[in-house]
């Protein structure tokens, strides 16, 4: 009897990857169980947001955890949606979801500092960074929701282009939700700024999305 060869792609380092983020949010839970109950609550009020305003904190180690896990689970999605599409590359599985952490957390960095730069520039510090937390914040949980959806992808079923297209838009306007309550609470800043905002929204709100598509083009 001709014994057949039998292929398969080991997704070790994907469980790796989801462990990781499992065991980050049971340790958030554990130390930080009333915070991590009102992040929880986030889409439901704003209770988080407004007790997080009084001292904002990005190196704080609750927000440090939300950040890894909202990078490794986007990150995630995107490899999911690279192989999805066969997108060509001389890279392994793991070494391409390295670069495409890696591109994603500079993405983020870079337009952390800008915006504030720009915050400094204008004295605008504290209601930016307000802006900024309340924005990463939003992400932070799109990543905690995606997170069942991408082991649903990895160990169950593969998606379809249908099932992209359909996260992807979702995605979208979970942050077009995100923007409006956050530019609801600075309605009256933007309205005196109106010009510096439109300014705002094309240099650093939507160029930067096609800057990204451009850098994963040469992943």
């Amino acid at each position: 009897m001709q014994a057949l060869e039998r292929s398969f792609i080991s997704n070790d380092w994907i469980t790796i990857v989801f462990v990781t983020c499992l065991v980050l949010i049971a340790v958030a839970k554990a130390v930080y169980e009333t915070r991590f109950i009102d992040f929880v609550e986030l889409l439901i009020n704003e209770k988080y947001l407004l007790k997080a305003n009084k001292d904002i904190r990005f190196e704080n180690p609750f927000n440090l955890i939300l950040f890894t896990i909202q990078f490794f689970s986007i990150s995630l999605f995107i490899y999911i949606v690279f192989n999805e599409l066969n997108v060509l590359t001389d890279a392994s599985n793991f070494l391409l979801y390295v670069r495409i952490v890696l591109a994603y957390v500079v993405f983020v960095s870079l337009k952390f500092f800008i915006e504030r730069m720009l915050g400094v520039l204008f004295n605008e510090e504290q209601e930016l960074n307000s802006y900024q937390f309340s924005k990463l914040s939003y992400r932070s949980y799109f990543a905690l929701l995606l997170l069942p959806v991408n082991a649903f992808f990895i160990y169950a079923l593969a998606p379809g282009f249908i099932a992209i297209v359909i996260i992807v838009i979702l995605f979208l306007i979970f942050n077009v939700i995100s923007l409006f309550n956050t530019y609801r609470r600075y309605e009256n800043m933007i309205y005196n700024n109106l010009f510096y905002f439109i300014l705002y929204l094309c240099a650093l709100e939507i160029a930067p999305y096609f800057i990204l598509y451009k850098v994963f083009s040469f992943i």
